[in-house]
C-alpha cells in the first residue's frame, strides 16, 4: 500500500467515524455538534459534572463573557443550571439539568454498545493493536496542535 492510499484511507475513515459517531449518538431535538460537545464536556469534566464558567471559557478557548454568552442561551433552552457554591459564594457552577442529563446518557449508552460491537468484532489483538494506533494519533495530534502551523 502506498503512503497516498494511506492517506485516502485516513481521510476515508476519519469521514466514517465522525458519521457512524453523529449517527449511532443520534440526534437530540434542537442541539448542534457543538452544543453536544460542550454539554458532554460539562458532564464529564469531574465526578460532580459540574464546571465554573473560568473551566468552560478555557476548555472553549474564548473569554468568560464569551462562554457566559452561550451558557445564559443554554439556560433560556432549559439545558444548564447556574448552582452557587456553598464553600465559596463567589464560585457559579454550571450543571445540566436533569432532562437533558438523561437524554445524554440515552444517547451514549446506544454509542457505547455500537463501540462496543466494533471491538468485538476486532478481536482482542486487533483491539490492541488498534488501541496503540489511536495512542500514537492522538499524541502527534495534540502536538500538532499545540504548533499551531495548519490552524486557519
Amino acid at each position: 500500500m502506498s503512503k497516498q492510499e494511506t492517506i485516502d484511507l485516513i481521510n476515508s475513515s476519519m469521514l466514517s467515524l465522525m458519521e457512524f459517531t453523529r449517527k449511532s449518538r443520534g440526534p437530540i431535538k434542537g442541539f448542534r455538534a457543538r452544543d453536544l460537545s460542550i454539554l458532554i464536556y460539562i458532564y464529564t469534566d469531574n465526578e460532580h459534572h459540574q464546571v465554573t464558567m473560568s473551566q468552560l471559557a478555557q476548555n472553549l478557548k474564548v473569554t468568560p463573557a464569551a462562554a457566559s454568552q452561550i451558557i445564559t442561551g443554554y439556560e433560556k433552552n432549559g439545558w444548564v443550571k447556574r448552582v452557587r457554591s456553598t464553600v465559596d459564594r463567589r464560585t457559579v457552577y454550571i450543571q445540566i439539568t436533569d432532562d437533558i442529563k438523561e437524554k445524554m446518557l440515552e444517547k451514549w449508552s446506544c454509542h457505547q454498545a455500537r463501540l462496543n460491537e466494533f471491538l468485538d468484532m476486532l478481536g482482542p489483538e486487533d483491539c490492541e493493536n488498534f488501541h496503540r494506533i489511536l495512542e500514537k494519533m492522538i499524541g502527534f495530534v495534540q502536538e500538532k496542535m499545540q504548533e499551531d502551523s495548519c490552524v486557519m
